[in-house]
């Protein structure tokens, strides 16, 4: 095959490529749309990714870093439905709510510890924007703090 052709090949096939979605975890660049991974119930963890329309690089990194770690570490919790993680966005009015009640006015993570469908307690994780370049600490702070709230009884 002739470098010319080589070059046409993947000028039309790869980007066919990077629209399909491939099964395991969330790489980084990749979105989750708008929803929740496992089923929500009324005695659970949830982890909340709340996000405006514009997602800047840093929300960017944070999202795709939170699905990965979400996805890799808690993997077995999302099927016992002791945990879910809901992406959200905020500038949507049936969603406006969540504003008020979590106190938060930006892109915000927040982890929620529910008994009987009421909020028991939750955690802002407003010093993780203070890491939102590395991966690496962003997931180390996810873990420990969802760890935290899943060992409460």
């Amino acid at each position: 095959m002739t470098i010319f052709r080589l070059v046409v090949l993947l000028t039309i096939l790869l980007p066919a490529t990077l629209l399909v979605p491939a099964p395991g975890p969330v790489l980084a660049g990749d979105i989750l749309p708008d929803g929740c991974l496992g089923n929500l119930n009324d005695n659970q963890v949830v982890v909340y990714y709340f996000h405006r329309k514009f997602r800047c690089q840093s929300c960017e990194v944070l999202e795709s870093t939170l699905l990965n770690t979400m996805q890799v570490t808690y993997a077995d919790h999302f099927g016992a439905g002791k945990l879910a993680m809901c992406i959200i966005n905020v500038d949507d009015l049936e969603n406006r709510h969540y504003l008020d009640q979590f106190e938060i006015f930006s892109n915000s993570i927040i982890i929620v510890k529910k008994k009987r469908g009421v909020v028991a307690r939750f955690k802002n994780l407003e010093s993780i924007w203070d890491i939102s370049e590395d991966r690496d600490a962003i997931s180390l702070m996810l873990q420990t703090e969802v760890a935290g709230f899943l060992s409460e009884s």
